[in-house]
């Protein structure tokens, strides 16, 4: 099971550099730790979960290149033509 950690600086009343500290130890333990103040968060995370999802995202962007690739040649067999970006803006502007 993994283990989650919260630190919150404005309850800890840590200096911001002892409190990334902190979240720095705890991910070198393989733990995942949110460090928040007010409404913002950063999310230290182990290096192994970090290439993770660097993996997981360059299959997005594969898979995404794909399906584009797809449309454009399922349009062009349509006998389609692209409606360049600024006019499709346009359009749905209006809309």
């Amino acid at each position: 099971m993994e283990q989650r950690i919260v630190l919150e600086t404005a309850v800890a009343r840590q200096s911001s550099a002892t409190t990334l500290e902190a979240a720095f130890t705890e991910a070198a333990a393989g733990r995942r730790v949110k460090v928040r103040r007010g409404r913002q968060a950063v999310a230290v995370v182990p290096v192994e979960d970090l290439a993770r999802l660097e993996e997981l995202d360059a299959e997005e962007d594969r898979l995404l290149g794909e399906a584009a690739q797809q449309a454009k040649a399922a349009a062009a067999a349509e006998g389609e033509t692209p409606v360049p970006w600024e006019e499709a803006d346009q359009r749905l502007g209006a809309l």
